[in-house]
C-alpha cells in the first residue's frame, strides 16, 4: 500500500469495519465487484470519484471522510501550525468507535491538566 490510494484504502477498511461490515457486504452496497473493493482497500487500484461517492453512500459517510488523508508532503510544508496538529489529531481518530475516542480525549485531557499543574 502506497500513496494517496492507500490512505485513502485505509480510510476506507477502518469505516467499514467500524459498521460492521465485510468487504463483500460493503461492495454489495455500493454495487461494485467484492474483488475490486478489497484493491481499492489495499490501495492497488485508484477509484474514480463515482466510485468513491458509491462507497461513501453505502457507509453512511461524507465522501470527504473518505478522501481526508494527510500525505507526507504535506507533513513537512505544515510543520508547526497549531491547526495543521488538530487536523492530524482528528484524522488519527477517524475509525475508532466513540468509546475508543473518548478514551483518547480523557487521555489528552489529563495530559494537558497535568502540564498545567508543572
Amino acid at each position: 500500500m502506497s500513496g494517496i490510494a492507500g490512505l485513502i484504502g485505509e480510510n476506507i477498511r477502518q469505516l467499514r469495519k467500524k459498521r460492521g461490515l465485510s468487504q463483500e457486504q460493503l461492495a454489495l452496497r455500493a454495487e461494485i465487484n467484492a474483488s475490486y473493493m478489497g484493491q481499492v482497500e489495499r490501495g492497488e487500484k485508484n477509484p474514480t470519484i463515482d466510485v468513491l461517492s458509491k462507497i461513501a453512500f453505502a457507509l453512511q459517510t461524507p465522501i470527504e471522510q473518505i478522501v481526508n488523508v494527510i500525505t507526507g508532503q504535506q507533513d513537512t510544508l505544515d510543520q508547526g501550525g497549531e491547526e495543521d496538529y488538530a487536523n492530524k489529531i482528528a484524522h488519527q481518530l477517524n475509525g475508532l468507535s466513540l468509546k475508543e475516542q473518548e478514551a483518547v480525549y480523557k487521555f489528552v485531557k489529563q495530559l494537558v491538566q497535568f502540564k498545567e499543574l508543572e
